[in-house]
């Protein structure tokens, strides 16, 4: 089904106040992030961040120096950022829309797409995905949801709200894709989120994200999962290691062990998206 784009906006728009307060096993998710990208900063210059909502990473990076395009389709965000930012000279603001970026080929050394500016396109996920290569010209990360997490959220969410399994959980588990129109009972499961709306959305298996990396000319350098460990380990195991900075930067090391060792292709974390892939382009 289409992706409204405009009503995404909006639903953007109404999150941003909240967009960087971390739930559970948000902060380990955010923090392995930050891990995966300083292995890929050497030689850096330009990073362009996409869906870069209130400048987790963006307004960092231009903090250290790089030179830093902060891209999101959503004015709030937007404006938050520009507000944290506005003393920096070397990070850009653009309003634009992940699956049609406004830049020539390969003009970043650095691209960060993670989170929402590909998992909330819905149908047009993919094509999220292959600007982001396009416009790559030595390191590309990004994140997506799982669909394996995901399947497991619609299990639970039907299961509480109907007392069974409804048609979401079918097609998540079959395409990995939801759409708050898709079926008549999908109101339900999405009453109570913000503005009882959660619009359109892909999950990926890491097979399907390598073959579309791929088929870009990208060579993947690492796919799998992002803190998996956290999510078996549960809410108040994460909440623990964040009361300590020693204890959270080795409960940290742990997860990338388990994700490298253990269950490299695991669900990932509760919040955030759990599924990782790092690649560059083939020249």
């Amino acid at each position: 089904m289409k992706t409204d784009f405009e009503r995404e906006k909006r639903w953007w728009d109404a999150k941003a106040p909240k967009e960087e307060q971390d739930l559970a096993d948000e902060a380990i998710n955010r923090a392995l992030r930050w891990r995966e990208i300083e292995r890929h900063l050497e030689g850096v210059e330009t990073i362009l961040d996409v869906g870069a909502g209130t400048g987790a990473f963006s307004i960092p990076l231009a903090q250290r120096g790089f030179s830093v395009t902060h891209l999101d389709f959503s004015p709030a965000m937007l404006e938050i950022a520009y507000r944290k930012a506005r003393h920096l000279r070397n990070i850009r603001f653009v309003e634009a829309n992940s699956v049609a970026l406004p830049f020539l080929d390969g003009s970043f050394d650095l691209v960060l797409n993670m989170d929402g500016a590909i998992s909330f396109c819905g149908s047009e996920a993919e094509q999220a995905i292959l600007e982001s290569c396009r416009v790559t010209k030595k390191r590309l990360i990004i994140t997506v949801s799982h669909r394996a997490w995901m399947v497991a959220v619609m299990v639970s969410s039907s299961l509480g709200v109907a007392g069974r399994l409804l048609p979401a959980v079918y097609s998540m588990l079959d395409r990995g894709e939801w759409h708050q129109e898709q079926f008549p009972e999908n109101r339900m499961l999405a009453k109570g989120m913000t503005q009882d709306y959660f619009g359109a959305f892909k999950a990926f298996l890491p097979g399907e994200l390598v073959e579309i990396l791929e088929q870009a000319g990208m060579r993947v350098l690492r796919i799998g999962g992002l803190g998996s460990l956290a999510n078996l380990c549960g809410k108040e195991t994460a909440e623990c290691t964040l009361r300590e900075g020693a204890l959270f930067q080795e409960f940290l090391a742990l997860c990338e062990r388990f994700d490298r060792e253990i269950l490299p292709d695991g669900p990932g974390t509760r919040q955030r998206a759990g599924l990782i892939a790092v690649a560059e382009p083939v020249r």
